[in-house]
């Protein structure tokens, strides 16, 4: 897969036409490769397969637009970025980000002898994570806002590398390389050949600055004209860009809809008995934690398993955070079991309600 991508600047269709099914073929091996930057590149190289109008179609196009030749693939591939950056913004809207995540995210910085004001500062710009999301999504496709925009990405990005990388928690690696090829898609499509550009209108009169000036190329109408003639193209940036409404009701992956760091997807906790836990091996034996508070001791247990930071281990990327995910989990964990009650499993769902799993039976608790 990674030899296709290096082919692809010598016969680019081919190549990424064999990335693409080779890619769907491995999701379906082992879905937990379904990670966020894998879905929306995926998409995002389907989207630049799709070909260029007729020559007819092209000339109309240029007509209309000052000479402009359409585009549809860079066209999909803006809204893709812009959808991202909105979706991603939208899932953080819930208090659970804003209680738990910008704390938590923070942390290292306590070590680095920072004055405490900045501190508060950098708690801050993390709890205006959604808004600031949401704002880029929007503000890419106003021309005069275009390239603080831009600016706000590079800044998102590189604090967040700031504080999962080496000098921070050193963890989850594998969206470091995403995070610079954020910034990177971000200029590559929006501010490349100079599509940020201002009309110089407070100068000279707005008719000498039309002449002067061609407009922006990169506005919304022009996009939708430029999508207008790829039906397929508009197909699949619909459902990207719709789909996730469906992750609120759980009928569409928490992953695929840009909720990573939000605190908005489906949770579960593995209880387990102190017997259970020395029947482990080894390796799995480190991530046995006694529970820090009183249990419930019909539904819950004494100590639990941290199967997330085990699967990161195990994979080094986090475990997608599905119900049929903890169900997999908890179904390989019961070869380890020898009483039913030695090993529960409790998954909260983000819609519906709680359900408790205990050996081959499962109930649900209560409304989430």
């Amino acid at each position: 897969m990674l030899l296709a991508l290096v082919a692809a600047l010598w016969c680019y269709r081919p190549a990424v036409g064999f990335f693409l099914i080779a890619g769907l073929f491995s999701f379906f091996e082992d879905q937990n490769r379904g990670q966020p930057w894998f879905y929306m590149y995926w998409v995002m190289l389907i989207l630049s397969l799709f070909p260029e109008p007729s020559p007819e179609l092209q000339a109309t196009f240029a007509k209309r637009f000052a000479g402009v030749r359409a585009n549809p693939a860079l066209a999909a591939c803006r809204c893709a970025i812009s959808v991202a950056y909105i979706w991603s913004g939208i899932q953080k809207f819930n208090s659970r980000f804003f209680t738990v995540t910008p704390a938590w995210f923070i942390a290292p910085a306590a070590r680095w002898h920072l004055p405490a004001g900045l501190i508060e500062m950098l708690r801050w710009s993390v709890m205006c994570a959604p808004v600031l999301e949401v704002g880029i999504g929007l503000a890419l496709w106003v021309p005069r806002l275009r390239l603080a925009a831009i600016f706000s990405v590079a800044a998102l990005h590189l604090m967040a590398l700031l504080f999962l990388g080496p000098l921070g928690y050193n963890y989850n690696w594998v969206v470091w390389p995403w995070n610079l090829a954020m910034v990177t898609l971000v200029w590559s499509l929006f501010g490349a050949d100079k599509f940020w550009r201002k009309r110089q209108t407070s100068v000279v009169s707005e008719k000498t600055a039309k002449a002067k000036h061609s407009k922006p190329r990169l506005f919304l109408e022009q996009t939708f004209a430029e999508l207008k003639h790829s039906k397929f193209a508009m197909l699949v940036l619909g459902l990207f860009s719709f789909l996730p409404i469906l992750s609120y009701r759980g009928w569409w992956d928490s992953y695929f809809s840009f909720s990573l760091y939000s605190e908005n997807a489906a949770v579960a906790n593995v209880f387990i008995s102190k017997e259970f836990g020395d029947r482990l091996p080894p390796n799995m034996r480190p991530y046995v934690q006694q529970f820090p508070q009183a249990f419930d001791p019909q539904h819950q247990g004494p100590y639990v398993f941290g199967f997330q930071a085990w699967g990161y281990e195990e994979l080094h990327v986090p475990p997608i955070s599905e119900p049929r995910n903890f169900r997999s989990v908890f179904h390989f964990l019961r070869s380890y079991s020898r009483e039913p009650n030695d090993l529960r499993m409790i998954v909260g769902q983000r819609w519906g309600p709680v359900i408790f799993y205990e050996g081959e039976r499962y109930e649900f608790l209560m409304p989430k």
